[in-house]
């Protein structure tokens, strides 16, 4: 039944520059969807959206002598989380690799800022489907990713409960993020889906199916 929701969904996801110009060289903000009939309502409906932004740090050092500075200009909540992990005018990866032994620089910030499933269509991995399908389209290349995991609540009825926020924690755990601060979660890219069958393909190693 799980595979079979997820091909009948259709994803659709953009990219574009900051509309702060002053910053479109350095951000760029992205969008992603996933639709699917309604056969009762004869229409489409999305049942799940992800959104954030992409932050090139590598360029941005260049023109920034304090990054916080310019997370400080994106919104409320990278300005939050710079203050957790920026360090030296840097950011740096949070590998769990046991070979690496040295701080590796971050060349770019991913943040979502919302990632959302409709309650009716949880539980069918469609975000992670969501998550899969961004590190596709969003350049990953030596980048950390980070979020809030804060429910994301539009229905009336739906309260974020201490559940809801132990199993939105619980998902993104299962992903590989972990805990910056109280709030915020961060993961290294290289263990994103796109980043994972990039180097398999380096190495010559044909992906499992």
């Amino acid at each position: 039944m799980k595979s079979d929701l997820l091909s009948d969904l259709e994803f659709e996801f953009s990219l574009k520059p900051s509309d702060m110009e002053e910053f479109s060289h350095l951000v760029l903000e992205f969008k992603g969807q996933a639709i699917i009939w309604d056969e009762d309502a004869a229409e489409e409906k999305v049942v799940a959206r992800i959104k954030g932004y992409r932050v090139d740090i590598s360029i941005a050092r260049k023109s920034f002598d304090n990054l916080q500075d310019l997370f400080d200009s994106i919104s409320p909540e990278i300005s939050d989380l710079g203050t957790h992990i920026l360090s030296r005018n840097n950011c740096f990866l949070e590998s769990f690799r046991k070979d690496e032994t040295d701080e590796t620089p971050c060349g770019g910030l991913v943040y979502i800022s919302e990632l959302m499933v409709e309650p009716e269509y949880r539980n069918h991995s469609i975000g992670t489907e969501m998550m899969k399908r961004m590190s596709q389209v969003v350049d990953m290349n030596n980048t950390l990713v980070a979020l809030k995991a804060v429910p994301i609540v539009d229905k009336e009825n739906e309260e974020r409960t201490p559940e809801l926020k132990n199993q939105l924690k619980n998902f993104y755990t299962k992903m590989g993020f972990r805990h910056s601060g109280e709030h915020y979660m961060i993961k290294d890219a290289r263990d994103c889906y796109a980043q994972r069958m990039r180097t398999l393909a380096e190495s010559g190693i044909k992906p499992q199916q």
